[in-house]
């Protein structure tokens, strides 16, 4: 039986959603009372939420006055991508260093994903395909049977999420395309069990998506 939402998880997940989708940009002004209003909640729960946006530094809050949406920076984007970076690289490792070759079922789950990235790409949606990307990379570090770091993996992907759409989708279609290109190129040393080669394309993935997200903070 799925336990219902308490009225601050409420207030939390809305906002954030909106934060992270770009309905609410970086510099919009919300209040507590606009999103209590919204909800048919009280104050208290939705200055909970609050709280909670901002320690994840999506959120600054003035007394009185309501909370401005922090805006995207450069900062954020090194940091969002050498987590990833650290996160990724040992997921590798730890995987191909128990096995000689991934097992097959994650390898089917990898492919999976791809497909419903080609399926984005071609489609146009940049929704599905940035979802089927995530999913790429969040079945390799779950993989590693390590709660805490598939929720901080979890994060920060929602995180580059923000990032994007504030880059508005990474300039379109041709960084999708290069992007589903080197998830096929990952993918072939990942099945060859080639950590070294793998890591190397990871590595240039991250930074050729890094200087993308640069370019449009």
């Amino acid at each position: 039986m799925t336990r219902p939402k308490s009225a601050t998880d409420r207030a939390y997940h809305d906002t954030r959603g909106r934060i992270l989708d770009g309905v609410l940009a970086g510099g919009d002004v919300i209040t507590e009372g606009q999103v209590s209003t919204a909800l048919g909640i009280s104050r208290t729960p939705v200055r909970e939420a609050f709280l909670r946006l901002q320690a994840e530094g999506l959120l600054q809050l003035y007394p009185k006055r309501g909370a401005v949406v922090v805006p995207v920076s450069a900062e954020e984007v090194d940091s969002v991508m050498e987590a990833r970076e650290i996160i990724e690289t040992f997921a590798a490792e730890k995987l191909l260093s128990e096995n000689e070759h991934l097992p097959a079922a994650l390898l089917d789950n990898m492919w999976l994903h791809l497909s419903h990235m080609q399926t984005g790409l071609q489609s146009g949606t940049a929704a599905e395909f940035y979802d089927a990307e995530t999913g790429f990379h969040l079945g390799l570090v779950a993989a590693c049977s390590n709660p805490y770091l598939v929720d901080l993996f979890s994060n920060l992907r929602d995180h580059q999420r923000r990032l994007v759409v504030a880059a508005g989708g990474r300039t379109g279609s041709p960084r999708r395309e290069a992007s589903y290109r080197a998830h096929v190129d990952m993918s072939g040393h990942l099945e060859r069990g080639s950590l070294d080669r793998y890591l190397s394309a990871l590595r240039a993935h991250l930074r050729t998506e890094r200087t993308a997200l640069h370019a449009h903070v």
